[in-house]
């Protein structure tokens, strides 16, 4: 849902940028209070992964598009406060390569899918039960979640008219969220098999 430069109004656009903006400032203290150095060589490896996958998006009008982004695998493999570093970076790499979101829209972006796609999906993935009914949910309603962010980010900037946007884009990012929270099962417990060290909090 990489939304371009000119869909928000200049409110919107200061407040989620804000937002994001603060919650990168405190990644960046905790990552270095905690970070280990045989995570970085990971690091490196799934920001290329996350940025690869993200390339191949599809758009569905009002100027956003769909696309799976990675964000709850890596969070369960490095915690989400890497996660949302790495998807940080990867979006600002995308806005500025390949145009796949505004810069001035950048902050509403990493609001919707690295604020969303890390720590909202990290903390529903905790909170429920079962590790595997948990991913899968977790992928399913931060996908809700970000549909809801998105959508309203639009509409308080006139764009569209949320009660009639909010059920389709709920639909749309919500079965998205559900695929990637499907395909993230599966990669972790390919992972669980071939590489279970890397997966304490997943086992």
């Amino acid at each position: 849902m990489h939304i371009p430069d000119g869909f928000l109004s200049t409110p919107v656009t200061l407040a989620t940028s804000g937002i994001s903006a603060a919650t990168l400032t405190y990644s960046f203290n905790k990552i270095n209070q905690s970070i280990k150095p045989e995570q970085i060589p990971l690091m490196g490896l799934l920001a290329s992964f996350v940025f690869m996958i993200q390339l191949f998006s599809f758009p569905i009008g009002v100027g956003t598009s769909i696309h799976l982004t990675g964000a709850l695998l890596i969070s369960i493999l490095l915690g989400p406060v890497s996660g949302f570093i790495i998807m940080t970076v990867s979006l600002l790499a995308l806005a500025l390569l390949f145009q796949h979101g505004g810069l001035f829209s950048l902050g509403a972006n990493v609001l919707n899918m690295a604020f969303v796609g890390c720590f909202v999906a990290y903390g529903i993935y905790r909170l429920i039960p079962g590790k595997r009914l948990a991913l899968v949910l977790a992928g399913l309603l931060s996908g809700v979640a970000s549909a809801i962010f998105c959508a309203t980010e639009l509409a308080l900037s006139g764009m569209l008219d949320l009660s009639s946007a909010l059920k389709t884009m709920i639909l749309i990012y919500g079965s998205t969220g559900l695929i990637e929270g499907i395909i993230t099962l599966l990669i972790l417990d390919f992972l669980l098999k071939v590489k279970p060290d890397l997966l304490r909090v997943y086992s």
